[in-house]
């Protein structure tokens, strides 16, 4: 079943609605390119997607011609959101130019969080695990 979501850019599906009446999850597929004209738009309906489905959301990105780095803002803020709520968000059918903008737009806001990472363990600890083996 697809319903538009006030925009001719997003079409909405609703997959195995859960108790309660509430989707459990909600399909968006964005249509054309994302981008800072729309951000704002795709941007909200994705949160409020988030808002009403019980366990997911998932993003299908299959007619998206092209995405900016206002369109990766928009993704990388429900990756976010639904994080803070506690449930899952899926992109399907990414080019990987976006994924790519994705993973760096990610990484840039959790050094901006949360400084500096590294997957490494204190020099001491890697020590100590190194003369494990």
């Amino acid at each position: 079943m697809n319903v538009p979501i006030s925009s001719s850019i997003l079409t909405s599906e609703t997959v195995a609605p859960s108790l309660g009446g509430k989707p459990a999850t909600i399909v968006l597929q964005p249509n054309g390119v994302l981008n800072q004209g729309n951000r704002e738009h795709f941007q909200q309906t994705l949160e409020d997607a988030l808002e009403l489905a019980t366990e997911s959301v998932i993003v299908d990105l299959i007619w998206v011609n092209e995405t900016d780095a206002d369109g990766v803002t928009a993704l990388v803020a429900g990756i976010e959101k639904a994080a803070s709520l506690g449930k899952a968000i899926s992109f399907q059918s990414m080019n990987h130019a976006t994924r790519m903008a994705i993973e760096a737009e990610w990484d840039r806001r959790r050094a901006v969080q949360f400084g500096s990472w590294s997957d490494r363990f204190e020099a001491k600890l890697e020590r100590f695990l190194d003369n494990l083996s």
